[in-house]
């Protein structure tokens, strides 16, 4: 269950393949699909255009993702992956089970998650469903993989309520990823578009309903992994342009009153069993005196079985993250 904008910041291809084309264009096609399509989701929101009704999910979902900064569209493979990115994993095909537990601000909000997904050869589905209090949020996703390309959507359920009242709404994420071999290194390409259009949240009965506003979130990232002796290395940069609601009739300063630029910086070493995590979360770049958010996280994982933690701290008290998934 969730509430309304005053607990937010609180709390392919076509049939059609030519026959002159070669294999190694379908990717390339695949993820310039996406990218045209993230694209065309923020130009029109400039068009258009303080909801960000789900401002809870802002800084993402799960111990991995949340270690490394938010930073994790491309290097995600957590059980929450799907929500972080709805594109397949390009790893080996595998299935992924877990879930986990979010203790936010020293306990003042507490939320717990489930998520699994499944990325076969050319394909990948998952699911991933938060809940707390005053939010739930359920989260499918599907897609395609086409070699080193892979494209997915996801279609989001929110339910929010508060006492004496309820709201819901459905969002619509799409996402993409792109790994390009550099020598024994791997360079991974990622965007996202989520709630496009800004997800209607819908209060009350049909005679007293009012509609408040999930934020167009648009990310683009890229990670480099380099393989180590014992493990790898990986350090993802994420960027986000965001509009918190739709502009209103004769608004001048649109841009001004709603518009955001994060920046989010990630890094995951993975030494044996061991990795470790860190980063700095969604530094506002539109704020002169903005705040630095660090993050940092550990993960220890046993044949098919991990444990990952996280600990990011605030001024109104430290998040602390668990998490535990099976790889199947």
């Amino acid at each position: 269950m969730a509430g309304r904008t005053q607990f937010g910041d609180f709390l392919a291809e076509s049939g059609y393949n030519p026959p002159t084309m070669s294999t190694t264009d379908r990717p390339i096609r695949i993820l310039c699909t996406v990218l045209l399509l993230v694209a065309a989701s923020y130009l029109l929101a400039l068009a258009e255009g303080a909801g960000d009704a789900a401002h809870f999910l802002r800084d993402g979902l799960g111990a991995r993702g949340r270690a490394m900064g938010s930073a994790d569209i491309c290097d995600a493979t957590g059980f929450t992956a799907p929500f972080w990115n709805p594109a397949p994993s390009l790893q080996t095909p595998s299935t992924v089970v877990g879930g986990g537990l979010e203790q936010r601000n020293e306990g003042l909000f507490t939320f717990s998650m489930l998520g699994a997904w499944h990325a076969a050869a050319s394909w990948g589905a998952g699911a991933v469903v938060m809940t707390s209090d005053l939010y739930d949020v359920y989260l499918v996703s599907s897609g395609i993989r086409v070699g080193s390309a892979s494209a997915g959507v996801g279609l989001k359920s929110y339910r929010f309520g508060v006492p004496g009242d309820s709201g819901s709404g459905l969002g619509l994420d799409l996402g993409g990823r792109y790994a390009i071999g550099l020598g024994g290194s791997t360079l991974t390409l990622a965007a996202v578009s989520r709630d496009i259009g800004w997800t209607a949240i819908r209060w009350g009965s049909l005679e007293t309903i009012a509609v408040d506003r999930v934020a167009w979130v648009n990310r683009i990232a890229a990670a480099l992994t380099v393989p180590l002796e014992l493990g790898e290395w990986t350090v993802e940069v994420d960027g986000e342009v965001a509009t918190r609601r739709p502009p209103a009739d004769l608004e001048t300063d649109y841009w001004e009153q709603v518009g955001e630029m994060n920046l989010s910086l990630g890094m995951h070493f993975r030494w044996a069993g061991i990795h470790v995590r860190a980063g700095v979360q969604r530094f506002d770049l539109l704020t002169p005196a903005a705040r630095f958010r660090p993050t940092v996280g550990l993960g220890i994982v046993i044949g098919s079985m991990a444990v990952d933690l996280a600990l990011i701290p605030s001024p109104l008290g430290i998040t602390y993250l668990g998490g535990f998934q099976v790889r199947l």
